[in-house]
C-alpha cells in the first residue's frame, strides 16, 4: 500500500513504517476492495488460526466503514492495525499485522497479532514484518514490551518469533476462542532494553 509518510485525511493511505523488502500502512477507502480480495483469497488458509472471521471482512463496503474507526484508534494511540505489501507491489496486499492493547502508565507494552497470504509464505516476509513492527513499537510508539502469542501447533508463527528474539514465558489453556474451539496459547514477549521514559 504505497503513499508518503506522514498524516493524510481520513480517508487516505498512512505508512507506519517500511523495512527492505515490505511496509506496513492504515488502510485507505481506496484500499477496500483490495483488503477484502485479501480476506476472500485466504479465507481456508487463515480460519483454522483464527477466531471465526466475521462475514464483512469479505466486503469491500466494510472495509470502506472500517478505514475511519482504524484511523480513529490509531489517533487515539490504542492501536495500529494495518495491511503488509511489498514494496514493489504497494497495491497488493499480502498480509495483516497489529500491535493492539496499546498500555501506557507503569506498562508502555502491546500485543502483536499477523497473518500471511498463503502465495507470500516461505520467503521470509513475516520474519521481516514482525522485525520491522518491533523497531516500530520501540521506536516511534516508545514502548517497552511487545508481547504475542501462538496456537502450540502453529509451528511457522512460533519459529518467526524465535528468530525475531522473543522469548517463551509461559503457557496459557483455553486462552482463546480460535475457528470456533478455545485453544491454548504459548504466550512470549520482546522488550526493549534501551527504553526510555
Amino acid at each position: 500500500m504505497g503513499g508518503p509518510p506522514g498524516r493524510p485525511g481520513a480517508h487516505a493511505r498512512v505508512i507506519l513504517f517500511e523495512t527492505e523488502r515490505l511496509r506496513l500502512g492504515l488502510p485507505g477507502v481506496g484500499d477496500a476492495a483490495e483488503i477484502a480480495r485479501f480476506y476472500v483469497s485466504n479465507r481456508d488458509h487463515l480460519q483454522p488460526w483464527s477466531p471465526t472471521l466475521h462475514p464483512g471482512l469479505f466486503s469491500e463496503r466494510f472495509w470502506r466503514d472500517e478505514v475511519g474507526r482504524r484511523r480513529a484508534e490509531f489517533d487515539g494511540g490504542r492501536e495500529a492495525r494495518g495491511f503488509l505489501s511489498t514494496r514493489d507491489e504497494p497495491a497488493r496486499v499480502i498480509g495483516n499485522l497489529s500491535l493492539t492493547q496499546i498500555s501506557r502508565g507503569a506498562f508502555h507494552a502491546c500485543t502483536l497479532g499477523y497473518a500471511l497470504a498463503a502465495d507470500a509464505q516461505g520467503r521470509g516476509y513475516m520474519l521481516e514484518a514482525v522485525r520491522g513492527a518491533v523497531a516500530y513499537a520501540f521506536g516511534p510508539l516508545g514502548l517497552h514490551r511487545v508481547m504475542a502469542n501462538y496456537v502450540p501447533r502453529n509451528r511457522r508463527s512460533a519459529a518467526v518469533l524465535r528468530r525475531a528474539g522473543f522469548v517463551v514465558e509461559g503457557y496459557a489453556r483455553d486462552y482463546l476462542m480460535i475457528n470456533g474451539r478455545w485453544e491454548d496459547h504459548v504466550m512470549t514477549a520482546i522488550a526493549n532494553p534501551g527504553w526510555q521514559p
